[in-house]
């Protein structure tokens, strides 16, 4: 081969290089080219979160209990958009109760949804609550005939009536007007559980007082002050008002024994409450026998104060118990 010729094709093997580099820098570019065969970055998936619904309808003081809920999956952006703390296990609401009426499919919140100690709101309607045929009536305990003031909406109470009268007063004057004896008594105390099994649907605590921080520095901010990381219940004093559900003539009853007290023993009238297990809410009511003095002294042995040592031989005589 004449070396003109083997020049020639030297350059027409360069020059099918060079063309088909070309073809390949401009196919990447995507000129001409495929889309599809572009690389397309994968966006990362938003990360979920489980948050608790309602699973059927619920009225204002319904206690939950596990078959009321359920959980539902949502991107965090959908959790932080409701605007409020979320549940993430069903476990951390049973047993609560519902602050007001709960729609099916609904998120339940924190602090929201239920009801605590002293949480209801002015003006919030309870009547929803109420059992067809019952009323609400308020009652004032303390932590001696209240279990402590450690109620709270959703437990169910038996409720205690005392009454004060008057055991024995004997005023007698002898056959010859010789000798007179007057015993004035003593108190003599009915006690007996009126009504049992009785729905707390609200609790009201006293107002907390403003905390006076006398560690302030002069023209400086407030020293911090430690902060429990939960209440704990004291021997305070502390009062509450319980709302309960009653049917209208136990209402009357209580009613009555609210009335404003003498300083006479007899009109003496206390209302207390005994806290019932929540597995007893649906059980019968059972029978009790109430208390007496006399039924102390006669099924319990206590020794009554005997006043025939100041009576007549012939008066005492005629006195047993």
């Amino acid at each position: 081969m004449k070396r003109t010729n083997r020049v020639l094709v030297l350059v027409g093997i360069f020059l099918a290089v060079v063309a088909a580099v070309g073809v390949i820098v401009v196919g990447g570019s995507g000129g001409g080219g495929n889309p599809s065969t572009q690389g397309t970055p994968t966006p990362t998936p938003e990360p979920t979160v489980t948050v608790v619904i309602a699973k059927t309808d619920m009225a204002l003081g319904d206690k939950i209990t596990a078959d009321m809920v359920d959980v539902e999956k949502m991107t965090v952006s959908q959790r932080d958009a409701l605007g409020h703390e979320t549940y993430s296990a069903t476990s951390q609401v049973v047993d609560k109760v519902a602050g007001g009426a709960i729609a099916k499919g609904s998120v339940l919140f924190v602090g929201i949804s239920f009801l605590q100690p002293g949480a209801v709101v002015k003006g919030q309607d309870i009547a929803s609550a109420i059992a067809p045929g019952k009323v609400a009536i308020t009652m004032e305990v303390d932590q001696v005939n209240g279990v402590g003031t450690l109620i709270v909406p959703g437990d169910h109470v038996d409720i205690i009536l005392s009454i004060w009268v008057d055991q024995l007063h004997i005023t007698t004057t002898g056959a010859s007007a010789n000798w007179t004896v007057e015993l004035p008594g003593s108190s003599h105390v009915t006690t007996k559980i009126l009504f049992q099994n009785r729905k707390i649907l609200a609790t009201l605590l006293p107002a907390a007082e403003p905390v006076q921080d006398n560690n302030q520095n002069s023209g400086g901010s407030p020293t911090p002050q430690p902060q429990a990381t939960a209440e704990v219940v004291t021997n305070s004093g502390t009062h509450m008002i319980v709302v309960i559900e009653v049917l209208p003539a136990e209402a009357e009853m209580i009613r009555w024994a609210q009335r404003e007290e003498s300083n006479g023993q007899q009109n003496y009238i206390t209302l207390g409450l005994a806290l019932r297990s929540s597995k007893d809410n649906d059980a019968p009511d059972v029978a009790t026998p109430g208390i007496t003095f006399e039924q102390l002294v006669t099924n319990y042995g206590v020794l009554p104060l005997d006043p025939r040592a100041v009576l007549p031989a012939d008066l005492a005589k005629q006195i047993s118990w």
